[in-house]
């Protein structure tokens, strides 16, 4: 039997920081979070940041080499296929199926391959933010990332304690997709995916608080709406590599200058 307590703790999405460091009351301050910018980053990838809930469809071969697959929000598994597994939160489960059932169906694996996950917003919907993108509840989905295993390589972490993945897991040892390998994933499965707003070169990136809600406030729309247009949440903000990545979002810059 596969350790679903161990997978939860493998596939868990990590936080990812502000660009500017919080300070008090929740206002930023102009210090880099980290004291980190994109100064050495060849080309910063602006994405729209949607807000829903984060979910995430996690497909692993079975003791029968089989394609089997769990869905989960950001914290817990809620669904295992064949129903081992049943929550009916956020719709979220529910929803992703028949997107995970397409998996499957696809045979998208490879000889050594052992366990993908990919992350997408669950958003619209009855959603805390839905009104931006839906005047009648529709549901969506938007993937942000993705990463994979090879059978040695996901061995090797079953056989540590939860404790010892999740440290993994805290110091960014997730092998996420490098931004070319993501869009040839999503584009090869047909995926919706969240917008690619900008590429920006690292070294003209903003850094002050004043200049990055300036370009913030090219993106005040949403690039996702299902049925109706509102307010976009912000931006990710994100090196080629995926190793440096921080979200920029309106209700944070707002707050700060907020007079």
């Amino acid at each position: 039997m596969m350790d679903f307590k161990k997978i939860n703790t493998i596939t868990k999405y990590p936080s990812i920081l502000t660009y500017h460091q919080l300070g008090e009351r929740g206002r930023l301050t102009e210090a880099l979070s980290e004291d980190k910018g994109f100064q050495d980053s060849d080309d910063v990838f602006v994405y729209e940041k949607v807000d829903g809930e984060n979910s995430r469809i996690i497909l692993f071969k079975n003791l029968y080499g089989e394609i089997d697959y769990l869905i989960g929000s950001r914290e817990e598994l809620l669904y295992a296929k064949g129903d081992r597994i049943g929550n009916p939160y956020g719709n979220i489960a529910e929803f992703l199926k028949p997107l995970a059932n397409k998996f499957i169906e696809n045979n998208f694996t490879s000889n050594d391959w052992a366990l993908t996950v990919i992350y997408q917003e669950s958003y619209g919907g009855k959603t805390k933010a839905s009104k931006n993108y839906t005047n009648n509840k529709i549901q969506g989905y938007r993937v942000f990332d993705v990463f994979d295993l090879n059978q040695i390589e996901l061995n090797e972490l079953l056989a540590l304690p939860v404790e010892k993945i999740a440290e993994w897991r805290d110091h960014g040892n997730q092998p996420f997709y490098n931004e070319a390998e993501k869009l040839k994933f999503v584009a090869k499965n047909d995926l919706e995916y969240a917008p690619l707003l900008a590429e920006i070169n690292g070294s003209e990136f903003p850094e002050t608080l004043e200049d990055t809600f300036k370009l913030l406030k090219n993106f005040e729309k949403t690039k996702v709406g299902i049925d109706s247009t509102g307010k976009s949440e912000g931006v990710i903000v994100r090196s080629f590599d995926r190793k440096q990545i921080r979200k920029i979002r309106f209700e944070d810059y707002e707050r700060t200058f907020r007079k």
